[in-house]
């Protein structure tokens, strides 16, 4: 007859792909049977983690409810299909054996013995499978890593969801959603928000790849993707991909700069909805506060100063000269001038640079594994003075280009009918690339517009 009158059963799947649950069902088969072996009462408590791994330490809801069932002296005994399905991390094996001994618990196994955890012998046997339960993980985490290291040396695209502007295969580029990358790459690089990127997509009905709309968020994770360069991250390096590139090299590394540029606003904030708030300059304070919009009535849309009430100006006259200041400006002859930057970097031999650096950092790797007598810190400080010019190199590559931005324009038949099919956002990028706009106190009364009360002036370089 056995002692055991509290019987619980448990079982664990670590991935379940359907979601039916088929797995953890046999398992509960097999324990049920296994109770009916042993002669026990009936289960009154299941406890069921579905999809859940027990190796990397994240929460177990059920588990932890059979945890406190077990302080609770609701458990005596814990059926299982196999001990891993309890236990597979070391830390969590160690302080559930220390429960079941404490409340005089046992485990009984579908595949393996009875363990009585309130005996030293139960608890060695407990950590002896246990241990080669953690090595078999272990070890597939080796071969794992092996083969994703493979893999990444290859230039295979990586596996998992699909990345917006590539097919499911990872290796053909998705005509319509590749040229949404570009535009938001180009975007943030004339100045556009994050929130104004993703307001435009939305407004032109081009959801991201799970069919929702595009958020802050999903536009600063989808441009800190080093994917669309062909680049492909693994233990903080970076290996070139044979794949299909969206935005150059250079591109990706200037938006990722200016991303984690600490001084750079953090704040979501509103996508923009006019031309020029929070881009022209207040003229009266005279100190780079800008403009915001508002309405007051009839309907007029007005620019103000955000700090006080001593600027407000119509802004549709305003709007039209700016429109014809950038459409002037981009129709002329030498317009095509402002596509070259003569300031940026030598992109092709740095990117030589960079590959003959990373070359010598696996060299020095390889040379310090095959050499039994070589100093660790000699190694490691060889290494750290090739990974600093690593770094003073790939710095360089982020100086951004002139922005592309303004090349749709420029090579336009029809400047003017391009700039009224440009999103709002899109406009925003060409006026803060090519000007700076500052909006001075008007005539008073209603006194007709006079082109003389605001200042439109190139930035260097877009004279």
């Amino acid at each position: 007859m056995t002692p055991f009158r509290k019987p619980a059963s448990y079982a664990r799947i670590s991935k379940d792909k359907t979601g039916e649950e088929l797995r953890v069902q046999r398992q509960d088969q097999d324990t049920e049977a296994l109770r009916a072996r042993h002669g026990l009462p009936p289960i009154r408590r299941r406890f069921v983690d579905n999809d859940l791994s027990a190796t990397k330490g994240g929460p177990r809801p059920d588990y932890a409810e059979l945890l406190t069932a077990i302080r609770a002296g609701e458990v005596d005994v814990v059926l299982v299909y196999a001990l891993g399905r309890l236990w597979r991390n070391r830390a969590e094996r160690a302080a559930g054996i220390e429960l079941f001994r404490e409340h005089g618990v046992s485990v009984l196994c579908v595949k393996g013995p009875q363990l009585d955890l309130t005996t030293a012998a139960g608890r060695m046997l407990a950590g002896v499978l246990g241990e080669f339960d953690t090595f078999e993980v272990e070890q597939m985490s080796e071969r794992e890593s092996r083969k994703m290291l493979q893999n990444v040396q290859h230039g295979k695209p990586p596996s998992g969801p699909r990345c917006y502007g590539y097919a499911s295969n990872g290796r053909e580029v998705v005509p319509d959603e590749a040229d949404d990358v570009r535009d938001m790459f180009d975007d943030l690089l004339a100045g556009a928000s994050l929130s104004g990127i993703a307001a435009a997509l939305n407004e032109r009905g081009r959801p991201n790849r799970n069919g929702k709309p595009w958020t802050h968020n999903t536009v600063r994770n989808l441009l800190l993707n080093e994917r669309y360069a062909a680049l492909r991250e693994y233990q903080g390096d970076l290996y070139p991909g044979k794949w299909p590139v969206i935005v150059q090299e250079d591109t990706w590394r200037a938006v990722k700069h200016i991303l984690e540029d600490d001084a750079r606003t953090t704040s979501p904030g509103p996508g923009r909805r006019w031309l020029l708030s929070g881009l022209a300059l207040c003229g009266i304070c005279d100190d780079g506060t800008t403009v915001t919009s508002a309405s007051r009535g009839k309907g007029e849309r007005i620019y103000r100063c955000r700090r006080t009430k001593h600027l407000a100006r119509l802004a549709m006259p305003i709007d039209d000269l700016v429109q014809r200041y950038v459409i002037g400006r981009l129709s002329r002859p030498d317009a095509v001038e402002l596509l070259t930057n003569a300031e940026a970097p030598d992109l092709a031999q740095l990117r030589a640079q960079a590959l003959t650096l990373r070359g010598r950092i696996d060299a020095l790797a390889a040379e310090f594994a095959e050499d039994d007598d070589a100093s660790p810190r000699e190694f490691r400080e060889a290494s750290q003075r090739l990974r600093k010019r690593l770094a003073e190199v790939e710095e360089k590559m982020t100086h951004p280009q002139r922005s592309r931005v303004l090349v749709e324009l420029i090579l336009a038949e029809d400047p003017q009918a391009v700039w009224e099919e440009m999103a709002l956002n899109r406009q925003r990028a060409v006026v803060a690339e090519l000007a700076t706009v500052t909006l001075l106190r008007g005539k008073a009364g209603r006194a007709p517009f006079d082109p003389a009360t605001m200042r439109i002036r190139p930035r260097e370089g877009m004279e």
